[in-house]
C-alpha cells in the first residue's frame, strides 16, 4: 500500500503543475484558465490527503489487495511527457489538453486514489470527503468536455466508463411533485433519496453520508429550520452541505438564512438555477 500512496501523490502532484502551467497558455481565456487553475487547486487537495495518508502508514502498512504495476506507471507517462512538452513550446491546444484530460483523469490512476481512499475511510473519517470529491472533479471536466464543440468522440468515450463514485443527495420535502422534479433533474448526478419530513432526515444523515442535503422549511412533524439545528448539533460540517427550498421569504426566515450562511432558493426556480446550486454544493 505503501509503494502506491507515494506513486499516487506523486501523479497528484504532477497533475497539478500541469494545469497550473497549462492556465497561463490560455490565460487571454479567463473562462478556461480559471477552470484549469480550479483543477490545480483540487489536484494539490488529493496530493496533501495522499500525504496524509501515508503520514499514516508511517509505522505501519496496510496490506493492499491492489498491486502497483510497471504498465500501470509506464502507461501515463507518455501523455505527460508530450502535455509537458507542448506547454513548454507553447503550443499546447484545447485539443491537446481534452485529449490529455480524458487520457489521464479517466484511466486507473483516478481508481486506484479512490481504492486508497475508501480504504483508509473506514478508520479515518477525514477521508470521507475526498471519496466523493474525487468523482465531482470527474464531472467537472465532463462538462468542460460537454461544453465544448468537437468533442462528441470524447464524450461517448466518457460516457461508456463506470462511475468511480455515486453522489448521495437527500432530498427532504413533504410534496411528491417536488420529490418528482428534483429526482429528475439530478439523476445525472447521483443517488437520490427521500425524506418526508426533518425527523426522517435525521434518521438518514445518521445511517450514511450525504454530500447535498436539500430540504423544505415547511413540513409536518419538524421543519426544515428544526432539521437543520439538529443536523448541525450532530455534524457541525454539515451545514456547508444544505440547501433550501421555500415559497415565501418572511424576516424571520432570512435573518436564519443569511446569519447561517445558508444557500437558498425560491420556489419555483429555473432548473439551470437549481443544478447550479447543486453544482456549487458538490464542488466546494
Amino acid at each position: 500500500m505503501r509503494e502506491l500512496i507515494n506513486w499516487l501523490a506523486g501523479i497528484e502532484d504532477r497533475t497539478s503543475k500541469v494545469y497550473e502551467k497549462a492556465a497561463s497558455i490560455f490565460q487571454d481565456d479567463s473562462e478556461l484558465s480559471d477552470f484549469l487553475r480550479h483543477l490545480a487547486g483540487e489536484e494539490k487537495i488529493h496530493y496533501e490527503y495522499m500525504c496524509k495518508a501515508a503520514e499514516l502508514l508511517n509505522n505501519k502498512d496496510i496490506p493492499s489487495i491492489v498491486a502497483l504495476t510497471d504498465s500501470t506507471k509506464k502507461e501515463l507517462d507518455p501523455y505527460y511527457l508530450s502535455c509537458e512538452a507542448r506547454i513548454k513550446a507553447k503550443t499546447l491546444n484545447k485539443k491537446d489538453l481534452i485529449d490529455f484530460m480524458v487520457s489521464t483523469e479517466f484511466s486507473e490512476w483516478n481508481q486506484l486514489f479512490l481504492y486508497v481512499i475508501n480504504t483508509l475511510k473506514h478508520e479515518h473519517r477525514e477521508f470521507i470527503p475526498m471519496a466523493t470529491g474525487i468523482q465531482q472533479h470527474k464531472r467537472s471536466i465532463e462538462r468542460f468536455i460537454e461544453s465544448q464543440s468537437g468533442t462528441e468522440e470524447y464524450i461517448k468515450r466518457l460516457r461508456s466508463l463506470p462511475a468511480i463514485w455515486r453522489e448521495k443527495i437527500l432530498v427532504v420535502d413533504d410534496t411528491k411533485m417536488v420529490v418528482d422534479l428534483l429526482q429528475a433533474i439530478f439523476i445525472e448526478e447521483g443517488d437520490i433519496e427521500i425524506a418526508a419530513n426533518g425527523k426522517e432526515g435525521i434518521k438518514k444523515i445518521g445511517e450514511k453520508y450525504f454530500a447535498v442535503i436539500i430540504s423544505d422549511v415547511d413540513m409536518p412533524v419538524m421543519n426544515g429550520i428544526e432539521f437543520y439545528n439538529q443536523a448541525v448539533e450532530m455534524y457541525p460540517n454539515i451545514k456547508e452541505r444544505f440547501l433550501f427550498f421555500t415559497s415565501s421569504f418572511d424576516n424571520d426566515r432570512l435573518s436564519f438564512f443569511r446569519e447561517n450562511n445558508i444557500r437558498y432558493l425560491q420556489k419555483p426556480s429555473s432548473i439551470n438555477n437549481i443544478v447550479k446550486a447543486l453544482v456549487e454544493i458538490l464542488g466546494r
